[in-house]
C-alpha cells in the first residue's frame, strides 16, 4: 500500500512539474533569451553593461526555478514524516 502511495504521489509530482515547466518555464525561458538577444544588440554598450543587461534578463527565471525547487523541497519535507511512504530511501 505504501508503495502505491509513493507511486501516486511521484507520479503526480511528475505531472505537475512537467506542466509547470511546458506552461511558464519555457514561457519565461523564451522571455530570457530574447530579452539577453537585445542586450547584445547594443553596439555601443560596454561588454560589462552587455554582461548586467543579460543578467537582469535571466534574474525572474532564475528566481521562479529557485521558488520551484524550495516549493518541492518544503512538499517532500511534509511528506517524510509520513510512515512509510518514503521507506524505500527516496
Amino acid at each position: 500500500v505504501a508503495e502505491l502511495q509513493q507511486l501516486w504521489v511521484q507520479e503526480a509530482v511528475d505531472a505537475t512539474v512537467k506542466n509547470l515547466e511546458r506552461e511558464n518555464i519555457r514561457k519565461m525561458q523564451g522571455l530570457m533569451f530574447r530579452c539577453r538577444a537585445g542586450c547584445c544588440e547594443d553596439s555601443q554598450a560596454s561588454m560589462r553593461q552587455v554582461y548586467q543587461c543579460t543578467e537582469r534578463c535571466h534574474a525572474p527565471l532564475a528566481q521562479a526555478q529557485a521558488l520551484v525547487t524550495s516549493e518541492l523541497e518544503k512538499f517532500q519535507d511534509r511528506l517524510l514524516p509520513l510512515p512509510g511512504l518514503w521507506s524505500s530511501g527516496v
